[in-house]
């Protein structure tokens, strides 16, 4: 039985934003013009999702009968019921008035615990097309991520599996999920949508999560305010763009005080931090940013510095 589900949106949503860099976005690959999809494996068994932005709102497809009100409270909790980022508050700077009407139909995703932090892992230093290219293999060997399907896998099948993105991965994933299967089923996501500083301190005692990946999850998971993942090209752009006066290196104080000058803008800068790093990517490169193709060229204090340099 083919099953259709629409969501909403105030305005038409820009799925290409969507799903370009966000982590949960990663489980996600493009099988057409605008349409994407993924495989869910509810019970073990997969289920194929497509996606596709359709009159204003957000329409999924997917063929199953037992499992529908399943998918369907996951797909609208990944999508956050079609919240898009031109209803967030953003008006704080110049900069941010130009970055939420730029990309006022993109949707900020959400992920569920484990899985957020698999992907998080697996695209530490490695490209989004990288991630996406293994992680439908992995998640269809393990039938569905959890911490017992994968600390199941042995260790050598799982080395083979995300080889592509170093096989290092595959010993901290491995023995991750063997942490979480000892401490029990459900315990990783109760920590998780805890606090935040308990969440993060948690995260930081598993293999290979180190401090901006553990911000990444809780930020995603937790939907949290008052926490930004800092990492430098995030610390670049928000320098250049006039969001903070540090600009120097990645240093835990140095992250701290960048954290805490984004955050003077609102809480809606801990959700929005993955449009300034696509920024960073684009075209605010380290070496030779460029500023005449930027969108937040006429609102940033880099760009008008270098103009005024030219003349």
């Amino acid at each position: 039985m083919l099953t259709a589900l629409r969501l909403e949106c105030d305005t038409t949503p820009d799925l290409a934003a969507t799903m370009k860099l966000q982590i949960p976005a990663l489980a996600w690959y493009r099988t057409g013009v605008g349409e994407w999809q993924r495989t869910y494996h509810p019970n073990g068994r997969g289920v194929p999702v497509r996606v596709e932005a359709d009159h204003g709102g957000l329409r999924f497809t997917f063929r199953t009968s037992a499992e529908e009100a399943l998918l369907r409270d996951v797909l609208i909790s990944t999508f956050r019921n079609g919240e898009q980022v031109g209803a967030m508050a953003l008006a704080g700077h110049p900069a941010l008035r130009t970055l939420r009407r730029h990309h006022q139909g993109m949707i900020l995703l959400n992920g569920s615990p484990f899985e957020t932090l698999v992907l998080a892992i697996l695209a530490q230093g490695r490209p989004a097309e990288a991630v996406r290219k293994v992680f439908p293999r992995l998640a269809a060997t393990c039938g569905g991520l959890t911490p017992q399907r994968l600390s199941a896998l042995p260790l050598p099948r799982l080395a083979q599996l995300v080889r592509p993105l170093g096989e290092v991965k595959a010993s901290r994933l491995h023995a991750t999920a063997a942490i979480l299967t000892r401490r029990g089923a459900t315990a990783f996501d109760r920590l998780i949508a805890g606090s935040g500083s308990l969440a993060l301190n948690y995260l930081l005692s598993l293999p290979g999560v180190g401090t901006h990946t553990a911000a990444l999850v809780v930020t995603i998971i937790n939907n949290v305010p008052d926490m930004v993942p800092i990492d430098q090209h995030l610390m670049r752009v928000a320098y250049r763009l006039g969001l903070t006066d540090h600009d120097g290196g990645l240093t835990k104080p140095g992250s701290r005080r960048v954290a805490a000058d984004l955050l003077a803008y609102g809480p809606d800068l801990a959700r929005v931090h993955p449009l300034l790093q696509q920024v960073a990517y684009d075209t605010c490169t380290a070496a030779t940013p460029d500023c005449r193709r930027c969108f937040l060229a006429e609102s940033c204090r880099h760009a008008a510095r270098t103009a005024d340099a030219r003349v």
